[in-house]
């Protein structure tokens, strides 16, 4: 099912539920998360990032940006993406393609 929503139009809960949880539940592995939350981007302040602390790493995957017109889909996409990409570059999961 597409997901043509507009991220502009979601609520924080509904961003969690349609782009966060869904990538963050397929590629983490239980109790590998030490923090995360929500927060403005520490490069873009307009954009809303899900900023995520394993061990002495963190990671700021964009859930909305400042740029509007995107599709909760298309945005879902990116961040998981985003996502697998920051942890197959990570020390605790080099090299590991998670999620698929």
């Amino acid at each position: 099912m597409v997901d043509e929503r507009y991220v502009e139009d979601c609520t924080d809960e509904e961003l969690m539920e349609s782009v966060v949880r869904p990538a963050v539940e397929r590629i983490f592995k239980p109790g590998e998360i030490d923090d995360a939350r929500l927060a403005p981007g520490s490069i873009e302040p307009r954009d809303l990032v899900y900023r995520i602390s394993v061990g002495d790493e963190e990671f700021e995957p964009r859930v909305r940006l400042h740029q509007f017109n995107q599709t909760v889909e298309f945005v879902a996409q990116q961040f998981f993406d985003d996502l697998q990409d920051y942890v197959a570059e990570s020390s605790f999961a080099w090299g590991e393609l998670r999620g698929e």
